[in-house]
């Protein structure tokens, strides 16, 4: 039975000789035709193909490559034809350095859709047909390549606004599946501010708020009391007015979810609500927007239990519907299985799962994989998130390791070419040095690859086979600068490794643990401008994470560029609000740089997350700053921060009753109320002395509380004598004046004790006014 390709997945116009192989999902006529060896080998069109053909060949091309790499089902016949090929496709097919992965078959397919596209998109065509096919085709060509490459991802992002532009007379289910295929494009380049940004999009464009709940339930059989568990919410799916998935998938057949068979935990979470544990089934086009908010969290929120936990009702609800796209069925299981290998009740589904979804690509491998044409798993395929043949496989390894089946693993290992996985098998098996043997053999039976030199570099720690890969590249490879420089970083060699991660990083610069790393090698070698330079990079690809931007402030501090470190550490206090370093750091380089306002907001922030807090250096600067009226960072003068910062001081001394130099620091911001004034003094001195009974025994000690305290007598009785007339507060300044009465004498007690010279003079005062304060007290007693 012959299937035709959806509508809504190829969108072709039904006109072109290639149309009609296309509807009919003949796409081996299409790889045979004259134009697809003409446009393959470069020659001039002969066959009179129109720019509309040469889309449809493309469209065929990448559908066709789809299904020996992505989606299956692939027959022995298919794959022995996929085998034959040059390296010269391949190497067409670099980018940025970067070679296709070793298991990608039939790279001619891929070639033939970057040339076509390539032609097409040179002619400046903007239609949405071409510009939303070249962005497929950008997408799938990057999942080929192990690393993300800068060219490929500029591409794709300039792509994307030409796209856009496109879109405004766009039926609506069609522009929410064109934005969710924008949004996986973002997240699989990692680009979480982006990816931020276009499922804000998403949302907005669909009015589907998808969020996570808790509900009571159980998890396992014998479970008495039920717990808070997460469910998931939807809100606006019925406005969008979609057909169910009965009406548009309900003839797919779907890989299921196997049983846990497991004696201690249920299959999911039961609910105390019995409407919870109901299985709602949603729109094909909702469930991918589901997929889409599941990877997202995946791939941009750190591998901790409680992500695990929040990401688990988005799986759940995918993997129990009954119908809907089988894309988004597979990636929900590969991710879900992903999930459970990390847990011991988990895990034995997790490697059936596999080995069932490895079943579902291989036509050979029974009954279920060739019930499941590729017509019928090609719906909604690149709004899903498409996983390869030979990640399956290897993730399938990863779980045999996982379970303690090493040497099983190792095979898979060696026939997907994971060379690194290989050495890392060999290594748990007390046998590396036949990792170096099997890579050794591999070389002399195929021929010498980049991989190849740079993985027997890896397993033999012999630096000579990175200069061969390098060389064999002809000096274009990133993979084997990269690898150099690794060797050289985890030996510590820094100034080695800096050379050949840089060299790396300029030939393919979207690399970014290799610029972490170069970052971390320049600042251990003091190279601040290196270290600028790579962290700069990298924020400029991610800006989630406080550490690369706190390590690019302080390679600007280092710099001497000071204004620089503080807007850059304003990014870094976006990523991570709750670290009392970063505000630290960020307090300084305030302080530095005259931001008074950030200063402020800084400490009082660190006196929230830090308890008792204290930088007496940087209060006494702003403190000076205030008083002195000077500029801020932005010309204006700092007399304006005054009440900010009694507060912020105010907040401080409830942390610290007994410092008495925050009081003191109080005391001279308050120079327009003389009774607050004297009260803040009367509490540091009452700080200075309760934190250090013994301060009359030392001079200095002595010296700053006899001081302290002649001020606070001056200052109470200037505040009593010139208040005398005011009715109101007359009783509070005398109140006050008394007080100051009895601190002097017991001051002087304490300090007479001593004879310490340079108290003389200051005693001397304090005795003269504590003289007057009680003539005052006298007299106004005797009024």
């Amino acid at each position: 039975m012959v299937r035709k390709l959806p509508a809504h997945t190829c969108t072709p116009e039904p006109s072109g000789r290639f149309y009609a192989l296309l509807l009919k999902s003949e796409l081996k006529a299409l790889l045979e035709s004259d134009t697809f060896t003409e446009v393959l080998i470069g020659e001039e069109l002969q066959t009179g193909a129109s720019n509309e053909d040469l889309l449809h060949l493309a469209i065929g091309s990448l559908i066709a490559f789809l299904q020996y790499n992505f989606l299956g089902p692939r027959a022995k016949d298919d794959q022995r034809e996929a085998s034959v090929e040059t390296s010269n496709h391949r190497a067409q097919l670099k980018s940025d350095g970067e070679e296709l992965n070793v298991n990608v078959v039939r790279a001619d397919c891929l070639l033939v859709c970057k040339k076509i596209f390539e032609r097409l998109i040179n002619l400046d065509e903007q239609g949405l047909r071409l510009r939303l096919w070249y962005q497929r085709y950008l997408l799938v060509h990057q999942r080929c390549i192990d690393d993300l490459t800068h060219d490929l991802y500029e591409r794709f992002n300039g792509n994307v606004a030409m796209l856009v532009a496109t879109l405004e007379d766009v039926d609506r289910a069609l522009k929410i599946e064109i934005y969710l295929e924008i949004l996986l494009g973002f997240v699989q380049f990692k680009r979480i501010t982006k990816s931020e940004q276009w499922l804000e999009k998403l949302e907005s464009l669909s009015n589907v708020a998808l969020s996570v709940e808790g509900a009571l339930g159980v998890r396992t059989k014998f479970q008495q009391n039920p717990l808070p568990q997460l469910t998931l919410r939807l809100q606006g799916v019925s406005e969008l007015e979609l057909p169910d998935a009965t009406q548009t998938h309900g003839s797919f057949q779907l890989p299921a979810i196997l049983k846990l068979e497991d004696e201690v935990r249920l299959e999911k979470v039961k609910f105390v609500n019995e409407q919870e544990n109901e299985d709602l089934q949603l729109p094909a086009l909702v469930q991918n927007m589901v997929l889409a908010k599941l990877y997202f969290l995946y791939v941009s929120q750190p591998r901790e239990q409680l992500t695990l936990e929040e990401i688990q009702p988005y799986i759940t609800s995918l993997v129990y519907q009954r119908f809907g796209p089988w894309a988004t069925r597979v990636a929900a299981l590969f991710l879900n299985a992903t999930i459970e290998a990390t847990h011991k009740r988990t895990v034995d589904r997790s490697l059936r799962q596999m080995e069932d979804l490895i079943q579902q690509f291989d036509a050979s491998s029974g009954e279920t994989a060739s019930s499941t044409p590729v017509a019928d798993r090609l719906p909604m395929v690149f709004s899903s998130w498409l996983i390869s043949y030979w990640q399956m496989k290897e993730k399938l390894a990863d779980v045999m390791v996982s379970l303690g089946m090493v040497k099983g693993a190792l095979d898979i290992y060696q026939e997907v070419q994971s060379w690194e996985n290989v050495i890392e098998c060999h290594t748990v098996l007390e046998m590396r040095h036949l990792a170096a043997a099997v890579i050794k053999e591999l070389i002399e039976r195929n021929g010498p690859t980049v991989r190849l030199y740079c993985m027997l570099g890896d397993a033999t720690d012999d630096v000579e086979c990175y200069q061969q890969a390098w060389e064999l590249s002809k000096e274009t490879s990133a993979s084997a600068q990269r690898h150099w420089g690794n060797y050289y970083f985890v030996r510590k060699d820094y100034t080695a490794a800096i050379g050949h991660l840089r060299r790396s990083i300029e030939i393919n610069c979207l690399q970014e643990r290799t610029l972490l790393r170069l970052g971390y090698a320049a600042l251990e070698l003091e190279r601040w401008e290196e270290a600028a330079y790579a962290y700069r990079l990298y924020t400029s690809f991610e800006s989630h994470g406080f550490e690369p931007w706190n390590n690019l402030a302080k390679a600007y501090i280092m710099l001497g560029e000071k204004p620089r470190a503080h807007k850059v550490l304003q990014e870094a206090l976006k990523c991570n609000f709750s670290n009392w370093k970063v505000w630290e750091n960020y307090l300084l380089v305030c302080i530095d740089t005259k931001n008074f306002v950030d200063a402020l907001n800084a400490y009082e922030r660190l006196l929230e997350l830090k308890d008792r807090y204290y930088d007496k250096q940087v209060l006494e600067i702003i403190v000076r700053a205030i008083v002195l009226g000077e500029q801020d960072a932005d010309g204006t003068a700092c007399s304006r921060l005054k009440k900010k910062a009694i507060t912020m001081l105010g907040h401080a001394c409830a942390q610290q009753p007994t410092n008495g130099y925050l009081y003191e620091l109080a005391a001279e911001l308050e120079d327009t109320d003389l009774l607050k004034r004297c009260q803040k003094l009367q509490n540091a001195y009452r700080g200075y002395t309760q934190s250090n009974s013994q301060w009359a025994k030392t001079p200095d000690s002595c010296s700053t509380v006899v001081n302290l305290c002649v001020e606070l007598c001056e200052r109470s009785l200037k505040a009593f004598v010139d208040g005398k007339s005011e009715g109101a507060r007359f009783v509070a300044l005398r109140s006050q004046l008394s007080s100051a009465r009895l601190t002097g004498q017991a001051c002087l007690r304490s300090a007479n004790t001593e004879a310490w010279p340079i108290c003389v003079e200051p005693l001397g005062a304090l005795q003269s006014l504590v003289d007057n304060i009680t003539t005052e007290l006298k007299q106004a007693m005797g009024q």
